[in-house]
């Protein structure tokens, strides 16, 4: 991105959180990077800032193709388990939203895990596409759940995602 003030343009790569799919579109989701609390004069993320703030539906923008190795197999009938923090959700999600755009039936267990409620990136989305799918189970950790958070509604499990988790 061509960002003002910078002597040259800004690289940055981010996940697809969106099945790819969709031949029209490809969707990303950037959580803006603001400065440190204990550092309010800090600039904020370069290019999160300049892409939540400035672009516009409609802008045109340079980007490379998918990259990496990172993937679902979609020809596999076996199990899956997703495990994702903080934005670290968006190559999960569109992973889930293969498995369900497919009408795939593989059993599927998501563990995601945010500080609380405000820190939930997606979460209408993901309790909307997982409702009422016996093949998906949805489990989401709050490290500090905030006083307005309700386990049960909001989250399922208090603490961070953890291998005890998993066992149980």
């Amino acid at each position: 991105m061509n960002v003002p003030g910078e002597g040259k343009p800004v690289i940055r790569c981010y996940s697809l959180s969106d099945s790819p799919t969709h031949p029209d579109y490809y969707r990303v989701t950037i959580k803006k990077a603001l400065p440190p609390p204990d550092v309010p004069d800090a600039k904020p993320g370069r290019a999160s800032h300049h892409f939540c703030e400035r672009i516009q539906v409609g802008d045109i923008l340079d980007v490379k193709a998918p990259g990496g190795h990172f993937f679902l197999d979609m020809e596999e009938e076996k199990p899956v388990v997703l495990i994702s923090g903080g934005v670290g959700i968006t190559p999960m999600v569109s992973m889930l939203n293969a498995i369900i755009e497919a009408g795939q039936k593989r059993e599927t267990w998501f563990f995601f895990g945010a500080r609380n409620r405000s820190d939930h990136i997606l979460k209408e989305h993901l309790e909307k596409i997982t409702a009422g799918r016996d093949n998906v189970h949805l489990h989401v950790c709050y490290s500090k759940p905030g006083k307005d958070d309700v386990k049960g509604r909001d989250y399922h499990h208090e603490g961070r995602v953890s291998a005890d988790l998993f066992k149980q």
